[in-house]
Parts: structure tokens; sequence; C-alpha cells
């Protein structure tokens, strides 16, 4: 086992997601040389000075090298890599009971095979609720047992849809029953970013959410 100076890392990082992904791999997985990004986008978390070799998969790529591929079906081997990041969309529209997704997350029930050609816009769609969020999560996480040799790590929030929606106990339930047991350890990120606002909004019931939570499993 590493062992690992005294840093001062806290689980409240006020920063960006690069640095607290930066925090996590010095932390948790310090001895990780190959990742997984199975929601890479624009590869937001990666920009750092690192050794890792990250390999980016998109529905809808959006920078040069990243693999098109559904999350739901990660094409990686049996313990191909060191860890597995999973990002899903989880900004919330109140009332109306379904996330604000963008066409690059598939979230339908119909699975996509892996024989799939051609990547038409009517097979991508918006993600529908938060039980299609919990079950995709469930769905990656089965997968990352497999994929990954030294574990996972999980971004999303709690939210708010009428009353609480807690995203980090239902993960940590999902976590449960596949197995993994608790998690590791769990990085707090508070955004200094400007709050959205709805001019529909007259009353508040709830504190406004101005964090995310990156849940860290470990396998070894």
């Amino acid at each position: 086992m590493l062992v690992m100076s005294y840093l001062g890392l806290e689980t409240i990082r006020r920063g960006t997601s690069a640095d607290c992904i930066k925090d996590i791999f010095t932390i948790v997985f310090p001895e990780a040389k190959m990742v997984a990004d199975v929601t890479f986008g624009t590869g937001r978390f990666w920009k750092w000075d690192h050794s890792l070799k990250v390999i980016g998969f998109d529905i809808e790529p959006q920078v040069k090298d990243t693999i098109r591929a559904d999350y739901r079906r990660v094409p990686l081997g049996s313990k191909s890599v060191d860890v597995l990041v999973f990002d899903p969309p989880f900004i919330w529209t109140p009332g109306l009971n379904r996330i604000i997704g963008t066409k690059r997350f598939f979230t339908g029930s119909e699975p996509v095979t892996a024989d799939k050609r051609k990547w038409s816009k009517e097979e991508i769609v918006k993600p529908t609720s938060y039980q299609d969020l919990l079950a995709h999560t469930w769905i990656v996480m089965e997968q990352a047992k497999d994929i990954a040799r030294q574990g996972v790590i999980l971004k999303g929030q709690n939210l708010i849809d009428n009353k609480p929606l807690w995203w980090t106990y239902d993960v940590m339930k999902l976590g449960e029953e596949l197995g993994y047991g608790r998690p590791y350890d769990m990085l707090l990120q508070h955004s200094t970013s400007h709050r959205m606002k709805d001019p529909r909004w007259k009353q508040q019931y709830h504190f406004r959410r101005a964090h995310c939570y990156y849940v860290c499993y470990k396998f070894v």
C-alpha cells in the first residue's frame, strides 16, 4: 500500500470539477494509471496536470479522440481500466418531474445494442425521470464492477421536486445491492458559479442546492 503524506485536503472543495477529480485521485486512487470517463463531454474533469491515461466515451463526442458510446453499454473488457468515472445529467426542472438533459445522454427504456451502425437523432432522447437516473446509475455501477480494477467515481446531486430526492442515499443503497459495500470516501464540491433562478419561483420551502457530491467506491 502506498504511504501517503498529509496534505490537509478536506471533504468540502471550493473549486472546479477538475480540482475535485485531482483531489480524489490524490487521496483515493493515487496508484491509478488508466481511467474510463463514460460521460466525457468536453473533458473538463481532466484539465489539470496528470499522467493518467483517460479513455473518454460520450454518446455525442465533443472533442477529438472521444469514443462514441452509450454508457449503458461501455465497450471495455473485464478489468481493463483502474477507475471508471460517471457524471450523469442531474439538472432538475422542479414540478415537471424531469431532468433537463441534453441529447448527449440516452435515457430511453430501449437498450442500444452493440451492432448499431448509425446514431440517429431519434435514438437520442432527453432524460425523463429521477427513477431513470437511478436505473442508469445502477447499470453503470454493475458494469464498473467488471470493468474497473480499483474503483468508481459517481458524481451527482440531491434534488428537489416538491420534496427532496436524496440521490446520495439512493446511490449508497444501490451500492449495497450490488455488493459494493459502503463508499470509501465522498467529496462535496461547493459551487461558486452564478445560481440559476426561474422567474416563476415565488416561494421557497427548501434550501437551494449549491453543491454536488463525488461518491467514491474502492474495490481494492
